[in-house]
């Protein structure tokens, strides 16, 4: 899915890692920025792969 666009690729694996990290650190609050950017993060790169795709 992301293997043509390697710009996407590494924000898609960035925001997959920052998202796990921050699950590790829930109870505090660099945790919850951590998932909150690794989520917006992963949104972004699926949603522009989506719009490349059927836009």
């Amino acid at each position: 899915m992301f293997l043509n666009n390697i710009t996407l690729l590494l924000i898609f694996v960035v925001g997959v890692i920052a998202f796990i990290i921050g699950m590790g650190f829930r109870d505090r609050n660099p945790g919850f920025v951590l998932m909150g950017i690794g989520f917006l993060a992963t949104l972004f790169a699926v949603v522009r792969k989506a719009i490349e795709l059927f836009g």
